[in-house]
């Protein structure tokens, strides 16, 4: 697997003379942990949530401190082909949690440790939008029960699409879409169909594992 098939494309920027607060903003809107500082199109550094830890940790005043006073300058960009292990060995051995994909002298993509750490529950969309699927093995006792009774009903012979909908409002944790909740029901049915077929595929794929966290093997033991 590429870094580009896992790093998200939507690259939130921010100059370097704009204050923390507004980086701390732009990230809280656009649902990202950093945001790349470009100056007259060149890319000088990068802030992440934890230059924003810092900054509240040391009591500087957010809206007069530039992001320059506490971006990184040198910043470490891969190539969007390189291989996902390459990528997580780079990260591993520099400390550090982001990665700026770089092509053709402009940024295209920023790869975060989530990234890696999510890609087995990570279903693409089309046209750079993606889903994240939750483990069900951390489902609430009262999400389970719901579980089961989504997957009692995928086991009749005269379900239809709608059941394969409420499956995905409990299971899609996250998506790229829009900023509104996958839980509704109306949002659900209004998204691209492609998204929407992409979304069926991956749940009806996830049904044996599904079944397992619902009706885990002999000996398995909640964890009080």
């Amino acid at each position: 697997m590429r870094v580009r098939d896992l790093a998200s494309k939507k690259v939130v920027e921010v100059g370097p003379q704009q204050s923390v607060r507004e980086a701390s903003v732009a990230m809280w809107d656009n649902k990202v942990g950093s945001v790349v500082i470009q100056e007259n199109g060149d890319l000088v550094g990068i802030l992440t949530e934890r230059d924003i830890l810092k900054a509240m940790a040391t009591s500087m005043d957010a809206d007069q401190t530039p992001v320059a006073d506490l971006m990184t300058r040198d910043v470490i960009t891969v190539g969007p082909d390189w291989e996902v292990y390459e990528a997580a060995a780079e990260m591993s051995a520099r400390k550090i949690r982001h990665l700026i994909l770089f092509e053709d002298g402009k940024v295209v993509g920023v790869l975060s440790i989530r990234d890696l750490l999510l890609a087995g529950q990570r279903i693409e969309l089309g046209d750079g939008e993606w889903a994240m699927l939750r483990d069900p093995l951390s489902f609430s006792m009262r999400e389970r029960r719901v579980l089961h009774r989504h997957l009692q009903k995928l086991r009749d012979s005269d379900w239809d699409e709608t059941a394969v909908d409420d499956l995905i409002r409990l299971l899609v944790g996250d998506w790229s879409l829009t900023d509104d909740d996958p839980g509704d029901a109306q949002r659900l049915r209004s998204i691209p169909e492609a998204a929407h077929k992409s979304l069926h595929a991956a749940v009806l794929s996830e049904l044996p594992s599904l079944q397992r966290a619902v009706h885990p093997a002999p000996g398995w033991r909640r964890r009080h």
